[in-house]
């Protein structure tokens, strides 16, 4: 399947201690170019809110939406191989996205 910038997919994601595995939803964050390639790049989405998460309002959505009230976690973000993406759960408006940018380059951003 062809992925793209927006969509929210579901992966396979390791427990922090590697034992184990659980679905969980990501976001791709990746543009056309990396895209093209067999690799994305995502940030995790979750139910539970921790430190600087961005909320995802009912109307970020674009088609389709999360079953549960959803956060980002802008700081956690990891390349998948598509190969191990499950499906397509749907996908975000870009002025969302651009918000979730301005929160990630607080993590990346010269000290």
């Amino acid at each position: 399947m062809n992925y793209k910038q927006c969509d929210i997919v579901l992966i396979p994601f390791p427990y922090s201690d590697l034992s184990s595995f659980r679905q969980r939803p990501a976001l791709i964050i990746s543009n056309s170019i990396l895209n093209s390639t067999q690799d994305v790049i995502c940030c995790l989405v979750t139910r539970n809110s921790d430190y600087n998460c961005l909320l995802m309002p009912e109307d970020c959505f674009a088609d389709g939406k999360l079953p549960f009230k959803s956060w980002i976690k802008p700081y956690r973000i990891f390349t998948v191989h598509k190969n191990i993406i499950k499906k397509k759960i749907c996908s975000v408006k870009g002025k969302f996205y651009d918000k979730l940018l301005i929160e990630i380059q607080k993590y990346i951003s010269r000290d």
